[in-house]
């Protein structure tokens, strides 16, 4: 009874793709786990790679003589270098994924430079240095589609 009520809500052409699904359900599924995974290593290899990066600013402007957790971002910014490729050496997963992202891409420092703003790389940083745990630290995935939105790789025309 419930079948022949959900079969006449689909119609002729939700019937057809129920009776495809019901047919190959197992290939389906595995594909949609096989997604889903891919997508969640990737996420989380953007995160730790974000992680290691602010590790690694932290201990820059910990160890440099003219810096201290009370300089301000710009100075910061201007002193010490970040790390993008060697970030990117460290992390494991071959792909890079942000959570609004719908495909992961390869991972590279170009990769991670779209999708990551230094400005709030340093105020995390600065969060470190002042006591706050590092595994805790978090991009911001609204500056991340902000980032994305915006096509800054183009080249104006002059």
């Amino acid at each position: 009874m419930v079948r022949g009520i959900v079969e006449s809500v689909l119609g002729p052409v939700g019937v057809r793709i129920l009776h495809f699904y019901e047919a190959n359900s197992l290939s389906i599924n595995l594909i949609v786990l096989a997604y889903g995974f891919v997508m969640l290593a990737s996420w989380t290899t953007l995160i730790r790679i974000y992680q290691y990066m602010v590790v690694s600013v932290a201990r820059q402007i910990h160890l440099h003589p003219n810096l201290n957790r009370k300089s301000s971002i710009k100075k910061i910014r201007e002193t010490i270098t970040i790390p993008w490729q060697e970030a990117v050496n460290a992390a494991p997963f071959p792909l890079i994924a942000s959570q609004i992202a719908l495909l992961p891409v390869p991972k590279s420092a170009r990769a991670i430079q779209k999708v990551v703003d230094e400005q709030e790389l340093v105020s995390h940083a600065l969060e470190v240095l002042k006591g706050a745990n590092p595994r805790k630290v978090r991009p911001s995935y609204r500056k991340m589609w902000g980032r994305m939105g915006t096509k800054k790789d183009t080249k104006k025309d002059a």
